[in-house]
């Protein structure tokens, strides 16, 4: 099941940790995995950061990303086809709950194509 969370809540953290960020937060100990595969590209993010992007147009871009990452990379492909036996699995990053998030994005889209996954808390 796919939960997403904030890296300020682990009370949050369901499962295996992954983070989908570029970043990690500061004198944190790492307890996730990375998945660079899923980050946005740093070029997306600062044109998102700049104001020049709007989240919608973020969402576009990044499930763009996505796809393109997908059939680029053999790892991000034998990821996902790994994902239905994981189990629980929690994609971190910076932003809290309330707040507009690329995960949010990248667990609809995962929804999407990994069709046997089910979503659980996606905050």
């Amino acid at each position: 099941m796919l939960y997403t969370a904030s890296y300020y809540v682990p009370e949050d953290w369901l499962g295996q940790a992954y983070r989908v960020s570029r970043g990690h937060p500061r004198g944190r100990k790492t307890l996730w995995e990375t998945l660079p595969f899923l980050y946005p590209s740093r070029g997306l993010l600062q044109t998102y950061q700049s104001g020049a992007l709007d989240f919608a147009g973020l969402e576009i871009e990044y499930r763009v990303e996505l796809a393109s990452s997908r059939e680029k990379l053999p790892e991000f492909q034998a990821w996902l086809d790994g994902v239905p036996s994981q189990g629980d699995f929690t994609l971190l990053c910076f932003e809290r709950a309330e707040q507009p998030c690329h995960r949010m994005i990248l667990a609809q889209w995962l929804l999407e194509t990994v069709p046997s996954l089910e979503a659980g808390e996606l905050r």
